[in-house]
């Protein structure tokens, strides 16, 4: 079915990189470097930033930002190749938000709000030997303690959540959710925001630049209902309904669309009609920080105000758009009320519909979804919405019940100058910013899939796969507008030579490689049973593990099995569980329990099935309180490549710890009976993210064998050494009388 992925001639790429989602993922080269730690009072500084004592710091001393400066260290690593640097810091009285550079290429460093120092993970691209690090202040007022580097070791890429949030979408839309779904962290959509139709040049310049240069044109075409849903312009039909048609119907192509909705700045006293253009408004702001509009937020879903009125009217009329294009088969990638939180906060937010902060914004996104949903019977949505990666960010969040995908919008190539407002920085930033990709994905919980809804740069084929930065599209904003900057064909943002590597390489999906059946397929996952080879590949190129399984054709169903608990304290009791599956998938769920839906907790556990299609979990019960005495097991998800798969609980069996319920297998990290090389990935997740993939007493003892002591990734390369066959799994551990 996808045989048109690989008929580019450009240029070679590693896509198999890219493969995430099954069981298998990317082990670090874990001699390559242990986590060194750098004090960063002894760091180079400039401008107010000073080394201050602090009782709270890991040597009594910080570097302290205040109004202006930086930091800066180099770091040294054995070997060039991914690894994470996780920076210790509070921002003063807020969260704060700084700009780090790595080698020249910069990023956000989002800082929370301490009064001591939390952890700021990120993952980058260290070249062998001596690497340069810079901390630069945009906001200041931030303590910072010390950075440690490590052989990175990444989460899975994947999303739980891949049907409709509206369960009353059209078949179209399911099948384009499922496709998308397909792709993800596997290749990247290519995207191109048109101009507004009486722009400075046409409406197809950046498609006939794209099809120029690269030979193709890419497979989403970026639209906007600003104007055409907008009073104040007399509802002008710029022609966005027809050009969605032509796109979708005629060239077979993916439409999505924003909202740059405009208020009157006078809205107290507009009276209806149309008003000139700039006597409006989508900002929150004016320039010199008094408000751009004194148009209520909240009002606009509250009835009885005249915002109200308003917005009604504008969703009223978008809706007939919608309607059309849903007689037409067509669905809609639909991002209203993008970037909301602005720069970082709840007074960060530089559009009107976020001006009144989190808790009013999200009321109005559900007004929204619901008006349109509900009222006005639009079933052809896909619901994009905005997030940074910020500390504060998920405060914005409307819920997963009102979202389908998680946008990010890149602008890292551009620097504001008071003289000139948003310009082309002095440098080409091609990073693919994976850090906020993965902070992205795990901030909700690797519920949603995550694209770059908007961008400058789109980074590069080599920069997204060796970060394995898994964006799910990009949709680069046009040439010209309002501060006439050319995001595309400008060499600041992409360069001819990036553009044409990207749009034709294997692992960018142009509009001529979508599939016939895009929009038809709207019952399954488009995925035929293939026989299909994953290859874990080390990132420094030093070992290669192969597994080779078949892809199941079925879907996934919540298993459940309720348990009797004993009564009265539960420390000394096990629930011990056998789940048969499919051998290499990973598993995860919970040991439920509780009276009502408010005070039900879960006891969560993940594992890998062995290489005899059987996985066998421990949870401890020490949480549960004593009034409880029953509980239900359930299995949520399973993940083998890229279908969901059914799983049976074979036994669900509380025992007490005397009886030998926790019986020792030095390696069995993932409790599965067997020492593979998935134990490693298992002891790999659990320190990329122990809260997500945690690791029970039982696990924790079997995962440390290195003979040093509590869990960590030389336990994992101790583990490929038994895979290997370099060492025997009956010698574990290393040191058997530590």
């Amino acid at each position: 079915m996808y045989s048109k992925f690989f008929s580019k001639a450009g240029a070679a790429v590693m896509a198999a990189a890219m493969a995430l989602n099954g069981a298998w993922v990317t082990l670090p080269n874990v001699s390559a470097a242990d986590s060194v730690k750098y004090e960063l009072e002894d760091a180079e500084f400039t401008g107010t930033v000073k080394a201050d004592d602090d009782k709270n710091a890991s040597g009594g001393k910080i570097a302290y930002m205040t109004e202006d400066g930086s930091i800066s260290l180099d770091v040294e690593v054995a070997s060039a190749g991914l690894y994470t640097i996780t920076i210790y810091a509070g921002g003063v009285g807020s969260a704060k938000q700084q700009t780090i550079s790595i080698n020249g290429t910069s990023d956000t460093l989002a800082v929370p709000k301490s009064e001591s120092f939390e952890p700021i993970a990120i993952s980058a691209k260290l070249n062998e030997g001596k690497n340069t690090i810079v901390i630069t202040k945009s906001w200041g007022w931030t303590k910072f303690d010390y950075l440690t580097v490590e052989t990175a070791s990444l989460p899975d890429i994947k999303a739980t959540q891949t049907n409709p949030c509206d369960p009353d979408a059209t078949t179209e839309t399911v099948s384009l959710m499922h496709y998308l779904a397909s792709v993800y962290g596997k290749h990247i959509i290519s995207g191109q925001q048109e101009i507004y139709q009486y722009g400075p040049h046409g409406l197809e310049t950046e498609f006939e630049y794209l099809k120029e240069k690269t030979g193709h044109y890419p497979a989403i075409r970026g639209f906007d209902y600003g104007n055409r849903c907008c009073e104040l312009f007399g509802a002008n039909d710029d022609g966005s309904t027809d050009r969605i048609i032509d796109w979708v119907k005629n060239k077979g192509g993916i439409a999505t669309s924003s909202f740059h909705l405009n208020v009157p700045k006078d809205f107290a006293n507009y009276k209806g009609g149309t008003l000139d253009f700039n006597a409006t408004t989508y900002g929150a702001k004016n320039d010199d920080g008094t408000p751009a509009t004194d148009f209520v937020t909240k009002n606009a879903y509250t009835k009885g105000t005249k915002e109200y009125d308003y917005y009604r009217a504008a969703l009223e009329r978008l809706a007939k758009e919608f309607n059309e294009l849903e007689a037409e088969g067509i669905p809609v990638i639909w991002r209203p009320l993008h970037e909301a939180e602005g720069g970082g906060g709840e007074t960060g937010s530089w559009f009107w519909w976020g001006k009144e902060g989190s808790a009013v914004y999200k009321e109005l996104w559900k007004y929204t979804y619901k008006t349109l949903t509900e009222d006005f019977d639009c079933h052809n949505l896909i619901w994009e919405w905005n997030s940074y990666n910020f500390d504060t960010s998920t405060d914005w969040y409307p819920g997963d019940e009102y979202v389908d995908i998680i946008g990010y919008d890149k602008y890292n190539c551009t620097e504001y100058l008071e003289e000139n407002g948003w310009q082309p920085s002095l440098r080409h930033n091609d990073s693919a910013i994976a850090s906020t990709f993965y902070g992205i994905m795990q901030k909700y919980n690797s519920a949603k899939m995550v694209s770059m809804a908007e961008n400058d740069c789109f980074s590069t084929v080599e920069n997204l796969t060796s970060e394995k930065a898994g964006w799910l599209y990009f949709c680069t904003w046009y040439d010209g507008g309002s501060d006439n900057i050319n995001f595309l064909s400008n060499p600041v943002f992409n360069t001819e030579e990036d553009t044409i590597n990207m749009y034709q390489s294997e692992y960018c999906i142009t509009l001529d490689e979508l599939p016939e059946d895009l929009y038809t397929n709207g019952e399954v996952l488009p995925y035929e049973p293939v026989e299909t080879t994953t290859t874990s590949e080390n990132i420094n190129q030093e070992t290669t593990t192969t597994a080779t399984y078949s892809e199941p054709e079925y879907e996934f169903e919540i298993q459940k099995e309720k348990i009797t608990l004993p009564e009265g304290d539960k420390k000394e009791y096990v629930v011990n569980i056998t789940i048969e599956g499919v051998a290499g998938a990973s598993v995860g769920g919970g040991i439920g329990y509780g009276t009502t839906a408010d005070d039900w907790k879960n006891l969560e556990w993940n594992g890998t099935v062995g290489k005899d299609g059987k996985l066998m979990v421990t949870v401890p019960l020490n949480d549960v309180p004593d009034n409880f005495t029953s509980a239900e097991v359930q299995v949520w998800w399973s993940n083998l490549n890229k279908v969901d798969q059914p799983y049976e609980i074979v036994s669900a069996k509380v025992e007490e710890l005397g009886t030998g319920a926790l019986e020792v297998l030095y390696g069995d990290a993932n409790l599965d009976g067997d020492v593979s090389i998935s134990d490693a990935v298992c002891i790999l997740q659990y320190l990329a993210n122990g809260e997500k993939y945690s690791l029970n007493d039982n696990a924790k003892r079997n995962a440390d064998v290195d003979g040093v002591g509590g869990v960590t990734g030389k336990d994992a390369a101790v583990i490929q050494l038994v895979d290997a066959g370099s060492i025997k799994a009956e010698d574990l551990p290393l040191n058997p009388e530590k």
